[in-house]
């Protein structure tokens, strides 16, 4: 590969050399999620097809019965976690769960940025859907939850390509861990716009992947509005892979556009803090 490309220019080149993809969604995951859009869903269905991936039947059992959700009797079966639950609430955990698979890396650094990622998404995800609820956008909070799960995807993108190369035999490609947290916060947002849309994912978002950092852009959007102020939310907190206390929700644009009070913020804050038990 040629050293005098940029950066995201060998990136660029290695993904379409060795035409280097994500996992598009679990299949599972995926009809789960319509299934549960119906009030008529049959809920034996829904069991039966958690019960084809061990792994989402323990994520689902494990939430039924944490803190968070609450519950004083013991669930031991997806379908009295259902139940307890809710479908929504099921669909939205296998989601998470099929995704976390994806952040991880061989090499320690990256993983390391990979689990903080993993759990600013979900944080991210499960904020946005709250805050959505809590201000009357009812209609909106599906679309919350998944744009806010996804809205850093080119992070995850960008990681998972720089540990591939660096994996690689047929190439050279040495960065450093300071140097690949300056690509991914530079070039991420164009990075998951591109890839929601070569998915063909709903314009909703590939706006969200694109536009929940710039200076500029619709406030009009009430997903993007959410997934905003729950990203800063996040960063205010930790929850991710940096950290910025000095961030004041209630005087941030995205807060006046959605009429938020200050009550509402710090309301947020605590619930994000209490989400970090699933994204563990």
């Amino acid at each position: 590969m040629k050293q005098s490309l940029s950066l995201i220019e060998q990136i660029n080149e290695f993904v379409k050399q060795e035409n280097f993809q994500l996992p598009v969604f679990n299949d599972i995951a995926m009809r789960i999620l319509k299934m549960a859009r119906h009030e008529d869903f049959d809920i034996r269905e829904m069991s039966q097809l958690i019960y084809q991936d061990q792994v989402l039947v323990a994520e689902v059992l494990k939430a039924a019965n944490s803190p968070f959700f609450g519950g004083l009797a013991v669930i031991s079966t997806v379908r009295d976690a259902i139940i307890r639950l809710g479908a929504r609430q099921v669909s939205e955990l296998v989601l998470i769960a099929s995704e976390r698979i994806q952040y991880c890396a061989k090499d320690k650094k990256l993983n390391n940025l990979l689990k903080k990622l993993w759990k600013h998404s979900v944080a991210c995800a499960i904020g946005s859907q709250w805050l959505a609820r809590r201000l009357s956008y009812h209609e909106k909070d599906n679309e919350a939850f998944i744009g806010g799960l996804l809205h850093d995807i080119g992070k995850l993108f960008l990681l998972r390509v720089i540990d591939t190369m660096q994996q690689s035999k047929e190439v050279e490609f040495n960065i450093s861990y300071e140097l690949s947290y300056e690509l991914i916060s530079s070039f991420h947002a164009e990075q998951g716009y591109k890839l929601l849309a070569q998915w063909n994912l709903p314009e909703v978002y590939c706006e969200i992947a694109r536009d929940h950092e710039s200076v500029e852009f619709d406030q009009e959007n009430i997903p993007l509005l959410l997934v905003r102020l729950t990203n800063q939310a996040c960063a205010k907190l930790g929850l991710g892979m940096h950290q910025d206390p000095s961030i004041v929700l209630i005087s941030t644009p995205e807060a006046a556009a959605l009429r938020a009070k200050e009550v509402v913020l710090a309301e947020l804050e605590v619930m994000l803090e209490d989400t970090m038990q699933l994204a563990s």
